[in-house]
């Protein structure tokens, strides 16, 4: 079946730009909690926290907003989850919860990650034999 790449629209370039960015704060703070030892690094870790927690709604926003214009399952909770559990996993190291905190943080990073590459997922078109075209994202 021959099939045609589409141009981005505009909310897939910024669900592609939110959730790079958010994958990035996240794996940064995935390195800097590998430096906890240090004490001195936990401001910087607490406030790239507070940095993700935003970047993670930006993302969670875009690609509800994408979902719906191509009709992709999964992103809206996909993207709000990360969230959810980042918010989460950030109140959870303001209370000192340590082993809890260090495992969703894993977990969120793995998310935020999956998120971005669910993102460069290029939306196509197929275009079947009778001339009819179909979508597919």
């Amino acid at each position: 079946m021959p099939f045609t790449k589409l141009e981005p629209l505009l909310s897939h370039k910024v669900f592609r730009w939110a959730s790079g960015v958010s994958a990035l704060v996240a794996t940064a703070l995935l390195a800097l909690g590998a430096l906890m030892a240090d004490p001195s690094m936990r401001p910087a870790h607490s406030g790239l926290a507070m940095a993700f927690v935003v970047t993670s709604l930006l993302a969670g926003l875009a690609g509800m907003r994408y979902g719906k214009q191509s009709n992709t399952k999964g992103l809206t909770g996909h993207g709000l989850g990360v969230f959810g559990v980042g918010l989460l996993q950030f109140a959870l190291g303001e209370l000192g919860v340590t082993m809890l905190h260090m495992v969703l943080g894993v977990l969120v990073v793995g998310g935020a990650v999956t998120f971005f590459m669910m993102s460069l997922k290029q939306p196509s078109v197929v275009t079947a034999a009778d001339g009819d075209a179909a979508t597919t994202t």
